[in-house]
Order: structure tokens, then sequence, then C-alpha cells
């Protein structure tokens, strides 16, 4: 039996963003490759599962938390464009970064070798070093979150995304995150809730490991 084809696939966002393709799948969204055809160029759409886009808390911290990381511009952070809710869909409008995620390269290579390693870690610290002084924290470092493209360039994903889901305790999908994540939480995130530029030092410790 063939699968049933995505919905968000073949369909124009806000008159803008002509949705292509899916470049990966999560328990909080799913991520497609578009066309914005007010500018003619490639982004990557980040839709929010449907639980999600229901609550109006979560919605309401979501368009915050983008525009404040729309703010921080660095080589080694994805850029963040766009951010909008369409027909039932809430959606993060991102720089396109051709390439793979570093959970990919690990599950293909295994552990890198030292220097290697450090040439990953390197660009993420920098990346963060950035946003801290900017006054952003992103709170959950993970190799999902950092995108290794075709030339080894690297860029840290979803700055302020983990503040606006996790902002809910009672929200199940919420409950998701810290357990699927819990590998490279500090402890005081996992003990309250709460984290600052030191906890994202932590998980980049872990990162390395």
């Amino acid at each position: 039996m063939s699968a049933q084809p995505d919905p968000v696939v073949g369909r124009l966002i806000e008159g803008r963003y002509r949705v292509e393709a899916i470049i990966a799948r999560g328990g909080m969204s799913t991520v497609y490759r578009a066309t914005d055809i007010r500018l003619d160029r490639t982004v990557a759409l980040k839709v929010m599962q449907r639980s999600l886009a229901e609550d109006p808390g979560f919605v309401e911290r979501f368009d915050r938390e983008a525009k404040s990381a729309a703010r921080l511009s660095h080589p080694n952070v994805v850029g963040v464009y766009d951010q909008g809710s369409y027909d039932g869909l809430v959606f993060l409008v991102m720089e396109y970064v051709p390439g793979h995620t570093l959970r990919d390269v690990l599950r293909v290579h295994g552990a890198l070798e030292p220097l290697r390693a450090l040439g990953v870690v390197d660009p993420v610290l920098r990346g963060l070093a950035a946003a801290h002084a900017a006054g952003f924290v992103h709170r959950d470092v993970k190799p999902e979150n950092v995108l290794v493209t075709a030339t080894g360039h690297i860029k840290v994903a979803d700055f302020g995304l983990a503040r606006a889901i996790t902002a809910s305790p009672s929200n199940a999908a919420t409950r998701g995150v810290l357990i699927g994540t819990v590998a490279y939480l500090s402890p005081e995130q996992v003990e309250t809730g709460q984290a600052d530029g030191r906890s994202d030092v932590y998980g980049t410790g872990i990162l390395l490991f």
C-alpha cells in the first residue's frame, strides 16, 4: 500500500512560500524545502505539529521567540527570515542549508576523530558566543540542531524554539521534548527548566563527548 502524500507538499503558504519536499520530520515539527516566490530563493519551512499550533499560548511565544531569533545574524547560525500562521499551520521560514545534520554524520561515520570533532565544536561555540553576547540562549544544543554543509561549514539551528515549546510544562508534546533530548540537557534544565549561557556550554560539552 502506497504511503499517503504529505498534505503540505505542493501548497502555497501565504501566497508566497511554495512547498516542494520534506527535508526532515520530528516529534515537534516537519521541515520542508520551499521556494519564496517573492524573492525567488530556496528556504526551509518548519511547520509545527498541529497540537502545538492549536495552543494559543504556544503560538504567542513562538511568534515572540521567532522575532527575537530573526535579529541574530552570524555565519554559524541558521538565519530566520519569517514566521506566521496560515490555514491552521504555524510555521517558521529559515535559511536553507543544503547538507546534513551532525546526527546524520555520526550515524554514517561513527565517533569523529578528535581534530575533526573540535573542527565541528569550534564554530558551534562561535555561534553560541555571538548569541549569548546578544542576549540569546539556545537551550537545546544537540546533534540534530547542528547542520553540516557539503563543504563542511557548520551552522546551529533552532534558536528560541526550545523556549517556546517548553514554556508549557502541562503540554504533552512538551514532555516529549524533555524525554527526547535529556542526554544533552544541563542539570538545572532538568531540575527547574531554567537555562542560561552556561547551559548551552554544558550541552556543547556533551555534544563533543
